[in-house]
């Protein structure tokens, strides 16, 4: 008997005859879907109740997928949103670049205005670099003697005086600003004519000896007056913020404030000295004279 059962157990185990087994099984099962529908009942209860099994196996696949599609699609964004930082990044840029670009459009129209408004021996200059120091009181211009400027030339902005050229190279020049301790401006009050001599004073200037018995009041400007060989009349110099009488002095306690933007014009008008435009003035005049 147990001969006969290792005989059987080893024919069922050998692959030829598991197959025949499982072919003969497969097509009695066939046959029989096809011809009693209580087989197909009970397939399709089977079918029911392997859905979940079926569904967890599934799974892993639909996790891959899903994990695999979000990971490209954070890669996706993350480079998305690296190409906008950079082209907000480059069009903050521009747009800096257009504002700067307009207001130098802006200065250079005005210089232009003023040029042609009697000033018409001025030379336009751009300020080119202030030296290591942002407060240092000297500028340098791209201009020099081959563009006809002169030690003692002085210099205006838009809005008024800057300095006076201290130093001239070929190519270029050397501007001492207006607020120099070296500088020293003669003025007058535009209101009264009134004149005194503006200091330059560390960063600042002030107006060290204007009698009280002359008038003065915050908000006079304060222009050059013509009495010297360097300084042309009549350019805006300071303005009278605060004017005290004082009792221990005979002079005014002022403050003043600087109209011409000293530390961010870029473009500037070299005006020759008084004396060089007598002279250009006599030539013209003795030049159209009649023989």
């Amino acid at each position: 008997m147990s001969k006969s059962l290792s005989f059987t157990r080893s024919y069922r185990d050998r692959p030829v005859n598991r197959l025949i087994i499982l072919s003969i099984i497969s097509i009695l099962l066939m046959v029989l879907d096809n011809r009693y529908a209580a087989v197909r009942q009970l397939k399709a209860y089977l079918a029911t109740a392997l859905q979940p099994l079926q569904w967890l196996a599934d799974q892993p696949v639909a996790l891959y997928d899903y994990g695999s599609t979000f990971l490209q699609s954070q890669q996706t964004l993350i480079q998305e949103n690296q190409r906008l930082q950079t082209e907000n990044m480059r069009l903050s840029t521009a747009i800096r670049q257009n504002d700067v670009q307009q207001l130098q459009l802006a200065e250079l129209k005005k210089l232009n205005l003023l040029a042609g408004s009697g000033i018409g021996n001025s030379t336009a200059a751009q300020i080119v670099s202030n030296g290591k120091n942002p407060l240092s009181d000297k500028l340098l211009l791209n201009k020099g003697s081959n563009d006809g400027l002169k030690a003692g030339d002085a210099v205006i902005d838009q809005y008024g005086l800057i300095g006076q050229i201290s130093a001239v190279q070929p190519f270029n020049a050397e501007l001492t600003v207006l607020t120099s301790s070296q500088t020293v401006v003669p003025v007058m009050v535009a209101r009264t004519g009134v004149r005194s001599l503006v200091y330059g004073d560390s960063n600042q200037v002030s107006l060290r000896y204007f009698p009280l018995d002359a008038d003065l009041q915050p908000g006079d400007l304060l222009v050059t007056s013509g009495m010297d060989s360097v300084y042309p009349a009549g350019i805006p110099v300071a303005k009278v913020e605060s004017a005290l009488r004082s009792s221990g002095t005979p002079y005014y306690r002022t403050t003043l404030s600087i109209p011409a933007a000293i530390r961010s014009s870029k473009y500037v008008l070299v005006l020759p000295q008084i004396e060089e435009l007598s002279i250009q003035t006599a030539s013209s005049v003795a030049a159209s004279s009649p023989q």
